[in-house]
């Protein structure tokens, strides 16, 4: 038997041009934490998005004439509405005030993962450009400054189709075991299980969130320790399914 620690972080308010990969460093060093190998650092979007200059100042934008229409139908201002559209590929439902895009990035979600949460006044932020680079970036500085062999998740909060509440998940991932596919293994029974994939950077993810919270903690990075891998390092896009899989449309 094994047990998990989930370790709280505290950084400063981020800014764009900042690097998270030092504040986090300068974070570990104010506390009694000594990184470890297997040590998995996950980190809310929200700050690497600020970072990257993926705040944007919504008063500023020109609303197109669909987004107008959006606005009018759902509630929702323009602006906001016009940011959303920005960031999607689809549009695949507009219901109960909500808008259900697929992003640049491929994630199926609402309002293309646009957030007004934590940010600036008439500011909403943007998931990053490419989650899994920001990722790799990060957390080959942090590898190579504590010599360890480090994991690195970079998680937001996404609604589920058939339940309420919404729950951490994984969009941006760095030597990490993303996906882990049972099928094959036996259960205490010795039944050979056939179809059993778990999203193990979504539960990773979904930990975090227990400490990380929604409002204003200011815990936006996470070390989970204790967590084997038991899978072999792959890519977060093998977390989304193809559009012809989907069992919901």
């Amino acid at each position: 038997m094994h047990h998990i620690e989930i370790i709280p972080l505290e950084l400063p308010i981020i800014t764009e041009g900042d690097d998270i990969a030092s504040l986090i460093i300068d974070s570990i060093q104010k506390t009694t934490i000594q990184i470890t190998d297997g040590d998995i650092i996950v980190i809310a979007h929200t700050i690497i998005s600020r970072a990257e200059g993926m705040e944007f100042y919504l008063p500023s934008l020109n609303p197109s004439p669909v987004a107008e229409l959006i606005a009018r139908r759902t509630g929702k201002d323009s602006s906001l509405v016009e940011l959303i559209l920005s960031e999607s590929t689809k549009i695949l439902k507009v219901k109960n005030n909500i808008i259900i895009t697929k992003t640049k990035q491929g994630w199926i979600c609402a309002n293309s993962a646009v957030d007004q949460s934590n940010t600036k006044p008439n500011c909403a932020v943007t998931l990053p450009i490419d989650s899994s680079k920001s990722a790799t970036f990060i957390g080959k500085k942090l590898s190579e400054t504590y010599q360890k062999d480090l994991s690195l998740l970079i998680a937001d909060t996404h609604g589920r189709a058939l339940r309420r509440g919404a729950i951490n998940v994984a969009i941006g991932s760095y030597n990490f075991s993303v996906i882990d596919d049972a099928k094959g293994r036996e259960d205490i029974f010795g039944y050979k299980l056939k179809s059993t994939v778990v999203a193990l950077a979504d539960e990773v993810c979904s930990a975090a969130e227990l400490v990380m919270g929604q409002a204003g903690e200011m815990i936006p990075v996470v070390i989970i320790r204790g967590f084997k891998q038991r899978s072999i390092v792959s890519d977060i896009r093998e977390l989304q399914f193809e559009d012809d899989r989907r069992l919901f449309q």
